[in-house]
């Protein structure tokens, strides 16, 4: 049973922009890694074919807007703590659900997901360990989990010209992982099935320990 709390996240004012910038920006070399980490994750959606899938970090609807434009969608529960982009997602994608919510007080009615998503999300989280034991609580199938891959995510930014006064830290990021690191920050609650690296991205799959148990 995963410890309630607070996903207690580093929202700024100018979240809304930042992310307004890094998915509508017409750099062609943004579009093609943005790109080509979609349809990675896109690839393994379409093989494990979930039925139910709840978005933890929603934001905006861009995540899912990009595994539209490759194929039909699963149901979708999507959920975030900014009430303008859970407005933003519902007017990209009037078809899927999202809610303005915490992670610990969303009810599920006892029902589970076959696919919990967190993308990009665990980064912005200044305790994530109970976040990702009460996704697990949520999920009787797997986990997909993606985050920037440190310190190749900071090196991309700073080729981009992007946050250079902090030598291209991102400033929501106070999480940074590597590939080794992220592996074994899950594995105490989740059996990982696959992991890659798609620059300047980590995407990580696994089944709650829990459900093997």
């Amino acid at each position: 049973m995963a410890e309630r709390g607070t996903a207690r996240a580093t929202i700024r004012h100018d979240t809304a922009s930042r992310h307004i910038r890094k998915y509508e920006s017409t750099n062609p070399v943004q579009q093609w890694l943005l790109g080509r980490f979609h349809q990675k994750v896109r690839a393994w959606i379409d093989e494990l074919q979930p039925a139910r899938v709840l978005d933890f970090g929603s934001g905006e609807g861009y995540f899912w807007e990009a595994m539209a434009r490759r194929g039909p969608l699963p149901h979708v529960v999507g959920l975030d703590l900014r009430e303008d982009a859970v407005e933003a997602a519902r007017a990209r994608l009037p078809n899927l659900t999202f809610l303005c919510q915490d992670l610990f007080d969303f009810d599920p009615a006892g029902r589970r997901f076959d696919l919990v998503v967190a993308s990009e999300t665990l980064e912005h989280l200044y305790e994530p360990e109970p976040v990702l034991a009460r996704l697990c609580s949520l999920s009787d199938g797997h986990l997909l989990l993606t985050v920037p891959h440190e310190p190749f995510f900071q090196l991309s930014n700073l080729l981009r010209g992007r946050d250079l006064r902090r030598l291209g830290n991102h400033p929501e990021h106070v999480q940074r992982w590597s590939r080794r690191g992220f592996v074994r920050f899950v594995s105490p609650l989740v059996t990982v099935e696959r992991v890659e690296t798609t620059f300047p991205f980590i995407l990580l799959l696994g089944r709650p320990r829990s459900v093997n148990s």
